[in-house]
């Protein structure tokens, strides 16, 4: 009994330690990836005018829409068959996109590649 939980823990550690270092792999890719794309572009931080108008806009939206419960209801009840057919799709587009992301990532269709042998 006992071996058979230390093998189970053993993998668990190896596991965890695998998607650790995978993790920390593939974020420093980003971030340099990031940091090129920054600077090659020319991007800069908005200024912080900008940064307060759309997050105060944003909670003065939500403190009337809390006031008013049911005009919000009434807007979302509102939503015809057709707004819902067109945002299904958005969805599925979406999701088709963020699928093909994934395999190009992976560059594989189903499945990892296990660059550990």
């Amino acid at each position: 009994m006992s071996s058979k939980v230390q093998l189970f823990i053993n993998s668990a550690t190896q596991r965890a330690s695998l998607f650790y270092s995978k993790t920390l792999y593939f974020g420093k890719v980003a971030s340099e990836l990031t940091k090129t794309v920054y600077f090659k572009e020319g991007l800069q931080p908005p200024n912080l005018s900008d940064f307060e108008l759309v997050y105060w806009r944003l909670y003065k939206q939500f403190l009337h829409a809390s006031a008013r419960p049911k005009e919000s209801l009434a807007l979302v009840r509102g939503v015809t068959k057709n707004d819902w057919i067109r945002y299904g799709s958005y969805g599925v587009q979406f999701l088709g996109l963020y699928s093909l992301g994934e395999v190009i990532g992976r560059r594989n269709v189903i499945g990892y590649k296990n660059y550990s042998a």
